[in-house]
């Protein structure tokens, strides 16, 4: 039976360091909070660990984010193994359970990973060879999860996020077609009236070796800036710019303070020390400054720092956040406190999601005014000349 090193502290804040066997990490999790005892760190011992023999290759295709698994699957998926494993179902179970009902994709994953789930090996660890499908800041509230013993609300949580993100996609599809149509129709209409004066086989020969390509290539470009953008030096680089940008952070903002303090909710309510768990929801913010600045933050109160001047510098939270956990600290209430501010930052999340379906639509409609006006201005002076150029041969 595989066993796990871990340091803890007893009811009384002892330090407690020993090894335990279990069937799989978060088994020991949960023996652990048996006895009472708060974790800080839990990891398996490496004699025993197969990963540390056998270094996981990473799974990476630049073609992914042209045909990426789709949220609404990664819902259901997630949303499944919550089920499951709030059944009281073990994870590796779970998994071979799950086979035939999920994404063709992610039932051969399940395949890979089940093995070695029964082994006793950590979900979060193994899924780090698939960093497209399961990317880093989910594989963070798995961490978290499996380290609190609660991974069947993390998997809930992640569930949810996934459906919101599906029904925006939902809310922006037609708009995107209509406006992807109206683009289109504009520059197909701009040199229509030339017929008047060139005839209609002209026309058919500039749609097939001028405009044709023109939208090809435009589709082109915005399939290759989908790829550019999911490559990881460049995902991070957008994110340092995003969180620069004062009216775009808040939107990605949101959603991470969202998994912050949901994650940290379910790490206290299981008693997680505060320090650790916002080390682990640093993790699962998925946003670079973010990350870093709760982890110095997370340093700090681990030295005795007090709550409210650790996260002074700190903008991954609000005034309000900080403030409520300050006074919890003074209060000892983390519990009470993280809850609520977990489901306000819930709340706020859905709120913007309305608020990006209108951004969205005032959005392309400002996109795709310019270009309208410049095809009806261009048909306009296409139509006048084409009349002038036949006037003489109309004339009598």
């Amino acid at each position: 039976m595989p066993k796990f090193e871990y340091q803890a502290t007893d009811p009384e804040g002892r330090p407690v360091a020993d090894v335990i066997e279990a069937e799989s990490r978060m088994m020991a999790t949960v023996k652990l909070r048996e006895k009472g005892l708060h974790i800080q760190t839990l990891k398996q011992k490496s004699e025993d660990s197969v990963a540390d023999h056998q270094p996981a290759q990473t799974h990476y295709s630049l073609l992914y984010p042209l045909r990426p698994v789709s949220v609404r699957s990664l819902s259901d998926f997630y949303a499944q193994l919550a089920e499951l494993l709030e059944a009281g179902v073990p994870i590796h179970e779970a998994t071979e359970s799950l086979k035939g009902r999920v994404d063709r994709r992610l039932e051969g994953i399940l395949a890979e990973i089940t093995p070695k789930l029964g082994e006793g090996e950590d979900a979060s660890e193994i899924l780090a060879k698939h960093p497209q499908i399961f990317p880093g800041h989910i594989r963070a509230m798995l961490k978290a999860g499996e380290t609190s013993g609660n991974l069947d609300q993390i998997c809930s949580a992640i569930a949810t996020q996934y459906q919101e993100e599906h029904n925006l996609q939902q809310k922006m599809r037609l708009p995107r077609i209509y406006y992807g149509l109206v683009l289109i129709v504009a520059i197909l209409v701009a040199p229509f009236p030339g017929v008047i004066a060139r005839g209609f086989s002209w026309y058919v020969d500039l749609c097939l070796m001028v405009l044709l390509p023109i939208i090809v290539g435009l589709a082109v470009l915005m399939q290759a800036g989908r790829v550019v953008a999911a490559v990881p030096r460049v995902k991070e680089l957008l994110d340092d710019v995003i969180g620069a940008l004062p009216w775009l952070a808040p939107f990605g903002m949101r959603a991470a303070r969202a998994r912050i303090l949901q994650t940290m909710y379910i790490l206290t309510r299981s008693g997680v020390d505060l320090p650790t768990s916002l080390n682990l929801a640093a993790q699962a913010s998925g946003i670079r400054p973010m990350d870093a600045q709760l982890r110095i933050a997370a340093a700090q109160i681990r030295e005795q720092v007090p709550v409210a001047q650790a996260l002074t510098n700190c903008s991954a939270l609000t005034d309000r956040e900080k403030g409520a956990l300050a006074t919890a600290q003074q209060t000892g209430l983390y519990e009470d406190a993280l809850r609520r501010l977990s489901e306000a930052a819930t709340l706020e999340r859905r709120n913007i999601i309305n608020k990006l379906v209108i951004g969205g639509l005032v959005g392309f409609s400002l996109a795709t005014a310019v270009p309208v006006a410049a095809a009806l201005y261009f048909a306009y002076t296409a139509y006048i000349n084409a009349i002038l150029e036949r006037a003489e041969e109309w004339m009598p």
